[in-house]
């Protein structure tokens, strides 16, 4: 029962916070330029390697370009059972003396 409340107590966190990395950038009509790429209208770029992993789409007119985070950031967990290492795009909290085994202790975290 206990890992249940704290799953859902993470998920709780997650959700509310989903929203939280988003940002916009201005497209010039024909498409939308971010950092050396031409993002054409009403399609996406993806970073999926990690650190700062996000996706940004072009508006089907070409103006603006929405950009949100999708990596999970781990905000606190018990330094003395945990680590944080990085999976992909995600910090992820792993027992200290086992990496394969999840952190035994109650953890938080953001999810973009």
């Amino acid at each position: 029962m206990e890992r249940l409340t704290i799953f859902v107590s993470i998920f709780c966190v997650l959700f509310v916070y989903s929203e939280a990395g988003c940002w916009g950038e201005r497209g010039n009509g024909y498409y939308c330029p971010y950092k050396g790429r031409a993002i054409m209208p009403g399609r996406s770029y993806e970073k999926t390697t990690g650190p700062n992993c996000f996706k940004c789409t072009c508006s089907e007119d070409g103006k603006s370009l929405n950009c949100c985070d999708t990596s999970t950031i781990i905000t606190s967990f018990p330094p003395d059972k945990c680590k944080v290492i990085l999976v992909g795009c995600d910090e992820v909290a792993v027992s200290k003396f086992d990496e394969s085994k999840p952190c035994p202790g109650q953890t938080s975290g953001i999810k973009g």
